[in-house]
């Protein structure tokens, strides 16, 4: 989606940055000590570092859900890093011979600011700036002047002037970029959707063809000749309802146990006749929600194709489950090459729309994706009678 896109380049370079910064401070160590303990200056580096380095990693390797969460680690880094500036200080005032402020985190205490626009709400933002920078200008007081005066917070007000100015078009973009995302949620559901009825139709097409040139002609030669007055009544019923004279059809709102295992053995077997089924059925005649049963045999048509389609060859994959009074439970299996799902892109219609959604919009319903690179793959399909 291009909001998680957007929040992990944000995430990326504004890690890198705050990496490359502290690495520039060894230069001025002696600079540095002269103000605080020799202590800080390695403190406070592994502090950001190490959050950044986190941050980095999440972003670029990871599913890039936990950007949010480290993006505040990074900023609780940063301001813990000029709070203990203060508590190193020596008690002096950096000589006017210093080109720069030997507070390195005030050039990174806004950045996490940059990354949690892109996750959370201005209030989350704004009051993490305004702390960071009232705090770094009390430190850069005490820097500048040995005392607290009031320079240090002018710079920090034109800071967040400017910052101010910044975060404002980040979040109109982020808002553009949610919208962008959510017509392109509906429009490939509405794919999905439109690909599963095309499904149907092509199968009751075929259905259908096979029907007219039989059993239709059967049932004309029964109807048009010498019978029993009951079996021509019967055949000109069934005339009128293949041919759409009767009652137009409406789908059942319920579905029984039976019918809905044999739904889904077509659908699978429609895929490929060398998937294993074992389905165990506690009592043919429960019935479940109509739209629960075509969302179930959707999602796992769906997961089975995948495991036809990427387990790699050789590989074998199974369709397991049970039906009760108040649980479905299936789980497709396959002995395939595996992969990460938090590696898996959140767009990717066919497993978060075709199954995941799918199944937890159901109510009750519920799907999960267990597998790891070389150990195969195991997609559940749950649901609980509400």
């Amino acid at each position: 989606m291009n909001e998680l896109r957007m929040r992990r380049g944000a995430a990326v370079c504004m890690a890198i940055t705050s990496l490359f910064v502290p690495t520039l401070m060894l230069a001025y160590y002696d600079q540095v000590v002269v103000l605080v303990e020799a202590w800080w200056l390695p403190v406070s580096i592994s502090l950001v570092g190490g959050s950044a380095m986190a941050l980095l990693l999440d972003a670029s390797f990871g599913n890039g859900r936990r950007v949010g969460p480290l993006s505040l680690l990074l900023g609780v880094a940063n301001a813990a890093a000029v709070v203990l500036w203060l508590v190193a200080w020596k008690g002096g005032a950096a000589p006017s011979t210093y080109g720069s402020p030997p507070i390195w985190p005030a050039n990174t205490v806004v950045l996490p600011a940059v990354v949690m626009a892109t996750v959370y709400r201005p209030r989350v933002t704004v009051t993490y700036t305004a702390f960071v920078l009232i705090l770094l200008a009390t430190a850069q007081q005490y820097v500048k002047q040995g005392q607290l005066g009031t320079i240090g917070y002018a710079n920090s007000l034109l800071t967040a002037t400017l910052v101010g100015v910044f975060l404002t078009v980040e979040y109109s973009m982020m808002r553009a970029l949610r919208e962008t995302d959510a017509r392109r949620d509906r429009i490939l559901a509405a794919s999905a959707n439109a690909a599963s009825r095309a499904a149907r139709t092509a199968e009751r097409e075929r259905l259908d063809a096979v029907v007219r040139d039989g059993v239709v002609a059967m049932l004309r030669l029964v109807s048009e000749n010498p019978a029993d007055a009951e079996t021509r009544r019967e055949a000109a019923t069934a005339l009128a309802d293949l041919d759409g004279r009767s009652a137009p059809y409406r789908p059942p709102l319920h579905v029984s146990a039976r019918e809905s295992v044999l739904r889904l053995r077509e659908a699978v077997n429609a895929i490929g006749d060398d998937t294993m089924i074992d389905l165990r059925v506690d009592d043919p005649e429960i019935e479940y929600p109509h739209v629960l049963v075509e969302s179930l045999v959707d999602a796992a048509a769906e997961a089975v194709a995948n495991a036809v389609t990427h387990a790699g060859p050789g590989s074998s994959h199974a369709l397991v489950g049970v039906f009760d009074a108040h649980l479905i439970r299936l789980r497709i299996v396959d002995d395939g090459v595996g992969f990460d799902p938090d590696r898996v892109p959140p767009d990717r219609a066919g497993i978060e729309l075709g199954i995941l959604r799918r199944m937890r919009e159901q109510p009750g319903g519920g799907a999960w994706i267990d597998s790891s690179a070389s150990d195969g793959t195991i997609v559940s399909l749950e649901w609980r009678r509400p």
